[in-house]
């Protein structure tokens, strides 16, 4: 199934011309990681597949759904099938663990069992935890959970593991591969961990200068020359 297809999408902000005709598809199972330097319009483009920026030109397709044609109702029910974790976390200060998870169960109105949740993820010893005292990690953790309540479809991520030390990172990755491998679901992420793309992503798209300078498999870029995905990137982009 094709989950994300993007046609010469264009994003300006006044005269700075952000993405100058993006080219992406994105199939069910598949995870893809966005790479470019700061500013390369990463967090611009994830911020139109979760449906909250609008775009100026071009074509974007989620879930069988042109985005630029539904009405705030459709929108919705797209927004439903898609979950989005943020770097940074934020939550309910004064909310525990375990009650932000029967917070968002409820507003998800899912059928996942809590439970089978809280031991997937290790978060029986930080249930009455308040999320505020967590480290980054649990935090990082902890949001993964909550976005799986919702069963989504397609899973966004923006840089992840930011700030993580390397236990903490493989520690969430694993989650997202084995949410990847169970439900068929469609991860699409941001990082500047190239270490990250070359382990777990199958396709990267590398945004450079307004346009998907490459998308290919990390396969394929390997297999072209580059020694490494980190080699490919500064191969790539200048300063």
């Amino acid at each position: 199934m094709n989950v994300v297809n993007i046609s010469n999408l264009k994003k300006s902000y006044g005269t700075n011309h952000v993405l100058r005709g993006i080219n992406f598809q994105a199939e069910s199972g598949e995870i893809i990681g966005v790479i470019g330097k700061n500013g390369a319009g990463k967090s611009t483009f994830l911020e139109i597949l979760m449906t909250i920026k609008q775009y100026d030109a071009g074509n974007v397709i989620v879930l069988d759904e042109n985005i630029g044609s539904l009405s705030t109702n459709q929108l919705e029910q797209i927004r439903k099938q898609i979950s989005v974790v943020l770097q940074p976390t934020q939550f309910y200060k004064t909310l525990k663990v375990e009650e932000l998870l029967k917070l968002f169960k409820t507003y998800y109105q899912s059928s996942v069992d809590l439970k089978k949740v809280m031991t997937d993820f290790k978060l029986e010893p930080h249930r009455k935890k308040y999320f505020d005292k967590l480290s980054g990690g649990w935090k990082q953790i902890v949001s993964l959970a909550i976005a799986f309540l919702a069963e989504p479809k397609l899973l966004i991520l923006d840089e992840p593991t930011t700030g993580l030390d390397p236990h903490m990172r493989n520690m969430l990755w694993s989650y997202i591969t084995d949410y990847n491998k169970r439900t068929g679901g469609t991860v699409i992420l941001t990082t500047h961990n190239m270490d990250e793309i070359e382990l777990y992503c199958d396709k990267v798209m590398l945004i450079n200068n307004g346009v998907n300078e490459v998308f290919d498999t990390t396969e394929s870029i390997l297999a072209s020359g580059y020694k490494s995905i980190n080699d490919f990137y500064l191969a790539k982009v200048s300063i």
